[in-house]
């Protein structure tokens, strides 16, 4: 699948110097699954080995079919079609009818972007692209990825709410989550979903999130300080802030006010009715904001304001607010674009991000995550060493900065597998859902 953040991308390669492992085949073409989705294949594959260190977090997590069906609907009623434009040209007759949404022609335009990645030009994709053709990209990448998303952060704020329970410190009534690389939209709707899930089921040992997720707004900078009325059980508001290299804003937009929009048309028998997470001026529950900005380039006090956001106001006796932080499809990415800078802003994050924040990492498997990195010898020609993602990023967080993280969970490749027969997403030719093949890695502050 086509990333979202291609836009990071620079022509120039860093070197490594430590050792890598040991040299793999590579396919004859291979191309980044970001940049060519595998599709369902017709007869089901035999089972892969894959690592088992699943430890605490349980990865076969899913949300209930209705509401990933109810997702699916927010991203098709948020990117699908907008309104007719106002115009005084009665005679026109090309012009829609006032009132008469414009649906977007997703099939032209998913062509026009898989032109420009297979041309790797990722700016024109991406960083330099206009409102019609990342609506298209959402639409065709984003919805399935925030399926699969969804079960993944439902399992991950399950475990570190368990961890927080019993903790004489845990009195906070918030979750922030960082996603970067996130402007596509898949995590903020998956993590929408996830939230709604976990305050549905009372059995998740967290079903007062249900209670607390009763509001919303977008890029709101100036909350009121005072306290709403309070249940008789806690409150916890979600805050989700999304960075990325392209001026993902107006999908974003879009898709926090559908989320927060109980007109989202949907099965009437379902039980997870519109809104997907409900909306209150007075009690915010849900809080997303987007920023646009290149994460490699940031100073380290603009990333240290982008990663903790607004200083909590917490008592010396208080524990910071539950952090996750998050790279899907991401880190990949901006190894390839500069090996240095990447491992510079892991270790500036180590350094920022308070005990028991947690890092998800979550990319392509396999070959699809190995950056191939040459070093030209005097006088010769360029040595091509290979260096797996998972190795770089444990080399990093594991070694490099020793004794500050604890690996909870890594699996080399997972699948997650969508209900084809019981999901509709019709949203033009070229646009259909497709499963999902990661690795995932989960880390915590120490």
């Amino acid at each position: 699948m086509p990333g979202a953040r291609q836009g990071n991308r620079r022509k120039d390669r860093d070197t490594f110097d430590s050792k890598p492992l040991q040299k793999t085949r590579q396919p004859a073409r291979q191309e980044k699954e970001k940049e060519k989705p595998e599709r369902t294949p017709a007869t089901k594959p035999t089972p892969q080995k894959e690592d088992t260190d699943s430890g605490p977090i349980n990865l076969s997590t899913t949300i209930p079919i209705p509401l990933q069906q109810l997702l699916l609907d927010v991203f098709k009623q948020a990117l699908l079609t907008s309104p007719a434009p106002q115009t005084d040209a009665v005679s026109d007759a090309d012009a829609p009818a006032n009132g008469e949404p414009v649906t977007l022609d997703t099939k032209t335009l998913i062509q026009t972007i898989k032109a420009h990645l297979y041309q790797r030009d990722f700016d024109s994709a991406f960083a330099e692209a206009g409102e019609e053709l990342l609506r298209a990209y959402a639409l065709r990448w984003s919805a399935a990825r925030a399926l699969g998303y969804a079960g993944i952060f439902k399992a991950v704020l399950r475990w570190m709410e368990s961890e927080k329970e019993g903790k004489s410190d845990s009195s906070h009534g918030s979750t922030r989550v960082v996603c970067i690389g996130g402007g596509g939209g898949a995590e903020i709707v998956a993590l929408a979903a996830a939230w709604r899930d976990l305050g549905g089921n009372g059995d998740d040992g967290v079903a007062a999130l249900g209670e607390g997720v009763e509001g919303f707004s977008l890029d709101d900078k100036e909350k009121e300080k005072g306290d709403t009325e309070k249940t008789t059980s806690t409150s916890p508001r979600l805050t989700v802030e999304a960075v990325d290299i392209a001026d993902w804003s107006i999908v974003a937009d879009r898709l926090s006010k559908t989320i927060a929009s109980p007109d989202v048309p949907t099965q009437k028998s379902s039980r997870y009715q519109p809104p997907l997470l409900p909306n209150t001026q007075d009690k915010p529950g849900l809080e997303v904001s987007f920023t646009r900005k290149d994460v490699l380039g940031l100073p380290e006090p603009d990333l240290k304001d982008l990663i903790l956001g607004p200083s909590p106001s917490t008592t010396p006796s208080m524990s910071p607010p539950p952090l996750l932080v998050t790279l899907m499809f991401t880190l990949n990415e901006l190894f390839t674009t500069s090996m240095p800078k990447t491992t510079g802003l892991l270790l500036n994050i180590t350094e920022l991000l308070p005990r028991g924040a947690v890092l998800l990492v979550v990319d392509s498997p396999g070959s699809y995550s190995t950056l191939k990195l040459g070093k030209a010898k005097d006088g010769g020609e360029a040595q091509e060493r290979q260096y797996p993602m998972k190795f770089l990023l444990d080399h990093t967080l594991l070694s490099v900065a020793k004794g500050k993280w604890e690996r909870v969970l890594t699996q080399d490749s997972r699948w997650w597998r969508r209900e084809a027969s019981r999901l509709r997403y019709e949203v033009g030719e070229g646009a259909g859902l497709e499963d999902m093949r990661y690795q995932v890695h989960v880390y915590r502050r120490l």
